[in-house]
């Protein structure tokens, strides 16, 4: 029906209509719940109709469609005189009873002013008509522009990937929307209910609740997917005070994901098939929203598990610290994914120890028992486990602190891989995932565990070297030592003796040198890790990318070949140094390090786009001023037999590019070779100038 918007032109129309029919006063009444109501009245003050004794006889009008006649009515008039007649005619618009035209005067009324009267009420449906269409088509107006908002605000939010946010702000658009005392959204959840997800205007009971699909006015909805308009008291209802209620499907396709519950309190009616209609076309787009959001969350955390599997290949592949790189494995398992807690246990001797982790606090080593059903379960059966555990009760040893949900994957027969969170529950697919990520896991925890036999292996033979050292070589160096102080005393005392202490020195000096050699070879180690140099140098740059955020980029040309370990070591050494350099001191933002294996030798180049330096100046007061990586990069490029060159200019940048040749050409015959090479030669032979002679350089003195 028509609003008051038109009240004045509706009493001005009504003066006139009362004057051609010759009544006092003229009134537009209709019925709403079950009692007259005045909507436009002329002559009449404020009429409440059903303290008259004329309210049986109009809704007698809108039951019967006929008209009927009052005496000693005894209505007041707004002039303050009192009307006795009283007749009511309805009216009609296409067959349809919109309401009743009550005419009231201080007069006796005829039957030709009832039929005067009937004509007044055609002309009034006319224009009733007229306004009520008037009054929908601004309704629709208004609602599509409420709509719209709604619309654009979902939008918004799902753009942000929230569907909490979404949800609680649909909730709160829709009660100001259909001016709502209650509104919940409920979504079905992983086990086929109806639990309510965002709420207004409910107790925390029914915010608590959860309706099996089929149970309810809302489960209803959820199994046919038909919307439901109820008016009076609501059976069963978690509210007995709702007068009034919707819910409407939230549809995705074929398949329903949730109902919206729209309720009021006011004893007046507000909801109708339009009302229905447009909360449906609401739920319809808060449907789509919501599988948007969804959709693109799920995206988000499908790159994310597609980042963690890259990175745990990567591990697997190329890492050369086992046990390093589990902690970051783990680390980045907890952060990646939003995990509270990460623990990779091994199995040793029936116990648990745990070898790397995040969120645990102590308990590094536990014992496998039986009792433990979903631990035994695990490791027994090979088969994902979820766990849900109050903070307040017993918990295994396994479960971290603040952590209420879980779940366990075998990492194969080596161990067990613990995810934990505080208060979000594992859903199937991430338990799905957990046992990937396990999988990725075993090579590496298989790598770290041969690691430590590696280790321990290392350092027996290690402490077995130190003792020999301790033992032997110790001794011998103080035989040594003592024959150069009989050489002192034989010099002093009669130089005739000098020459055969300094040959039994020179002799002891040499076994001396052997032994040194020989531990050394004992005790030297790879440098690389056993890794070619292309792999060795991408940790390095990875390493900088992780510390620092630096941009770096990785390139190689040429085709690979091995080399020898000296060229090997001094490329890395060189790459490690110039990019040390760019991290502390270049304020760069860019980097690149480019491998390139030529005809002769390998080249390598590090640029970067920081603020440069005076070249000259730094190599030359490097020393001076305690800065030896510079001079060392250029060592250790010439030691194996090439050069390197810097470029550098103030707010340009810096260009680092050393050159070294395949063949080591110390190595080569007829040019000075290494230390090995003295002991071929008698000591007398050595060159005893300025540098102080083969037992000065020995001892540093």
């Amino acid at each position: 029906m028509t609003s008051r918007s038109e009240g004045d032109g509706w009493t001005s129309r009504l003066a006139h209509l009362a004057a051609l029919a010759r009544v006092d006063g003229l009134a537009i009444v209709l019925g709403t719940q079950g009692a007259p109501s005045t909507y436009a009245a002329h002559g009449l003050d404020g009429v409440d109709w059903s303290h008259t004794a004329a309210a049986a006889t109009i809704m007698n009008v809108l039951t019967q469609h006929a008209p009927a006649q009052l005496g000693a009515a005894g209505i007041s008039l707004a002039d303050g005189r009192t009307a006795d007649a009283l007749a009511a005619v309805p009216i009609v618009w296409k067959d349809q009873l919109v309401g009743v035209l009550v005419a009231v005067s201080t007069r006796a009324l005829s039957a030709d002013d009832e039929t005067s009267l009937a004509h007044v009420a055609d002309v009034v449906g006319i224009d009733l008509a007229g306004a009520n269409m008037t009054y929908r088509a601004q309704r629709q107006v208004m609602d599509f522009e409420a709509r719209l908002r709604v619309f654009r605000d979902m939008q918004r939010s799902v753009r942000e990937r929230d569907l909490g946010m979404l949800l609680e702000r649909a909730t709160n658009q829709i009660a100001d929307l259909y001016a709502a005392d209650g509104v919940s959204i409920m979504l079905v959840d992983d086990e086929g209910r109806l639990a309510v997800r965002a709420a207004r205007g409910l107790s925390d009971e029914a915010r608590r609740e959860r309706r099996t699909v089929g149970d309810g006015i809302a489960g209803g909805v959820a199994l046919n997917g038909e919307p439901r308009l109820v008016i009076g008291a609501i059976a069963g209802g978690t509210d007995a005070t709702a007068r009034e209620a919707m819910a409407v499907p939230l549809r995705v396709g074929d398949r329903i994901i949730g109902v919206v519950n729209v309720k009021h309190r006011a004893p007046q009616q507000r909801y109708t098939q339009t009302q229905l209609d447009s909360l449906g076309g609401t739920a319809q787009t808060l449907a789509n929203a919501i599988a948007t959001v969804n959709e693109l969350v799920q995206a988000e955390a499908d790159r994310q598990q597609a980042i963690v599997l890259y990175e745990l290949s990567r591990f697997a592949a190329l890492g050369t610290d086992p046990q390093s790189d589990l902690a970051s494995a783990t680390a980045m398992l907890a952060g990646t994914l939003r995990h509270d807690a990460v623990g990779v246990w091994q199995i040793e001797n029936d116990r648990l120890r745990l070898r790397a982790s995040a969120g645990y606090d102590g308990g590094s080593e536990i014992a496998l028992d039986e009792a433990d059903t979903t631990l035994a379960t695990v490791v027994r059966e090979k088969h994902t486990a979820r766990e849900r555990l109050g903070v307040a009760e017993e918990r295994p040893a396994w479960a971290a602190p603040g952590c209420t949900q879980f779940v366990l994957a075998p990492i194969g027969s080596l161990g067990v891989l613990i995810l934990g969170r505080s208060t979000a529950a594992y859903t199937d697919a991430e338990s799905e995932f957990s046992a990937t990520v396990a999988d990725y896991l075993a090579g590496m925890l298989q790598r770290s565990s041969a690691q430590d036999v590696v280790d321990r292996g290392i350092a027996t033979e290690r402490r077995r070297i130190a003792q020999e050292i301790h033992d032997g070589l110790a001794q011998e160096l103080t035989g040594v030592v003592l024959a150069l102080e009989g050489c002192q005393r034989a010099f002093e005392k009669d130089p005739t003796l000098l020459g055969p202490q300094l040959q039994k020195a020179a002799r002891d000096a040499r076994a001396t040198l052997a032994d040194v050699r020989q531990y050394m070879a004992a005790l030297r180690q790879s440098e690389t890790g056993a890794l070619n140099l292309p792999v060795t140098l991408g940790r390095l740059v990875d390493d900088l990318r992780r510390q620092t955020g630096l941009h770096v980029e990785m390139d190689e040309s040429g085709s690979q070949r091995e080399l020898e370990p000296i060229v090997e070591r001094a490329v890395i050494r060189i790459v490690g140094e110039a990019l040390r350099n760019v991290a502390q001191h270049a304020s760069a933002s860019h980097a690149k390090v480019a491998l390139q294996y030529g005809a002769e030798g390998v080249v390598v180049t590090i640029e970067d786009d920081g603020r440069g330096f005076d070249v000259e100046h730094t190599f030359s007061s490097a020393e001076a001023r305690g800065h030896f990586g510079v001079v060392g990069m250029r060592e250790r490029a010439e030691a194996a037999g090439g050069q390197l060159v810097v470029r550098s200019e103030a707010g340009h940048g810096t260009i680092v590019r050393s050159s070294i040749p395949y063949t080591n050409l110390a190595a080569v015959p007829g040019l000075p070779g290494p230390i090995e090479d003295v002991e071929q030669q008698p000591v007398e032979d050595q060159d005893t100038g300025e540098r102080g002679g083969f037992f000065t350089r020995l001892f540093g003195r």
